[in-house]
């Protein structure tokens, strides 16, 4: 459960690394979101997450902020000696795999609420009850996130989703 907070944002925040950040970037990015996601308060940790992946700073991230730096994402997960632990590493493999069977561009749709062609802070993580307590308490609270809601944006493949929470957060 350590880094079970971890993995609903890297389908959102850590299946993706702005053209312009290196490999490096991505893994320093996963490595300082494990201390600002499990100890303060959870906007703190959306919004890194949201600002890390805005490389234009425009305050939406694009479909092709996404995109273009999957490549990284993988590159981060296949270096063992990225700093990356075996599970982040594991994780965010998962993750990829699910964007990339889903189809990024319908994911990315269902988040899109109203359909400006970028998405917010709000609507990465809508799903999410967000208060003062760090997203890890957030996460691990059954009532935390809309699993439900949340998986149906990966469509099909959402069930994936929902299989890999403790059975507590099923519903």
């Amino acid at each position: 459960m350590r880094y079970f907070f971890i993995f609903s944002a890297l389908f959102i925040a850590a299946a993706a690394t702005p053209p312009a950040m290196a490999q490096d970037s991505f893994t320093g990015f996963i490595i300082g979101l494990r201390d600002v996601c499990a100890e303060e308060p959870a906007r703190n940790c959306t919004g890194q997450a949201s600002s890390f992946l805005d490389s234009d700073n425009d305050r939406q991230v694009s479909l092709p902020e996404f995109e273009a730096a999957r490549a990284q994402a993988k590159a981060s997960v296949a270096d063992k000696e990225s700093g990356l632990s075996a599970i982040e590493r594991n994780l965010i493999s998962v993750a990829l795999l699910i964007l990339n069977q889903a189809k990024l561009p319908a994911v990315f749709a269902r988040f899109d609420a109203d359909d400006d062609g970028g998405l917010s802070e709000d609507e990465i993580f809508a799903d999410f009850r967000l208060d003062q307590r760090p997203m890890a308490k957030i996460v691990a609270d059954p009532n935390g996130v809309d699993w439900n809601s949340f998986a149906g944006r990966f469509d099909k493949l959402g069930f994936l989703v929902l299989d890999l929470l403790p059975p507590s957060h099923r519903k």
